[in-house]
């Protein structure tokens, strides 16, 4: 079984070349680079049997939707694929589209047992913007924390924070969309 992922911020040709030993059964990849292989003719989907498309609802938010809609109406009518849809939240936006692109949809929701270990403490801070970046420092600063994950909703907010952090003495690193894959790694 050959396995091939494609995505950006990684060598193009490297990875055509991975595309273009032999078939393929199974691509991971992220929906701008499988269209730019797309476009370029180094791929085709005609012959998909079967689409899934992970964290559906974040791609929605984060307005991946319209080159996801290109892919699937590459790939054959939805009568003669299986698509899965997955997502954490199923919004009535990711409903209707589930219905466009599948044939007779099935929901299955899972509920977790255990949102949390009991270990973890869980503490909610009900602040305002302006309030989040003292509230955030404070609480590496007045702890001592040394390893400290912030997830933000965007790059600016990740390079911003970052910015005021390494202002304010705390050392960190950034990760988004904007750092080359090579530096992440």
């Amino acid at each position: 079984m050959r396995i091939v992922s494609v995505f950006g911020g990684m060598d193009y040709v490297k990875q055509r070349n991975q595309l273009a030993v032999g078939p393929v059964d199974i691509i991971v990849a992220t929906p701008g680079r499988l269209l730019d292989f797309q476009r370029r003719h180094d791929i085709s989907l005609k012959k998909i049997e079967v689409l899934v498309i992970d964290e559906s609802d974040r791609m929605l938010d984060m307005g991946f939707i319209p080159d996801v809609r290109k892919i699937i109406y590459s790939t054959p009518p939805k009568d003669k694929r299986q698509t899965l849809l997955f997502g954490a939240t199923l919004t009535g936006q990711i409903t209707r589209l589930a219905s466009q692109w599948t044939s007779n949809p099935v929901t299955v929701e899972i509920e977790p047992e255990q949102v949390a270990v009991e270990t973890v403490e869980q503490i909610v801070y009900n602040v305002t913007d302006s309030e989040k970046f003292a509230l955030l420092f404070n609480i590496i600063d007045k702890q001592n924390l040394e390893r400290v994950l912030v997830f933000c909703n965007r790059r600016d907010e990740v390079r911003r924070l970052a910015e005021m952090l390494t202002r304010y003495g705390i050392n960190c690193s950034m990760l988004s969309g904007e750092v080359p894959q090579k530096k992440r790694i």
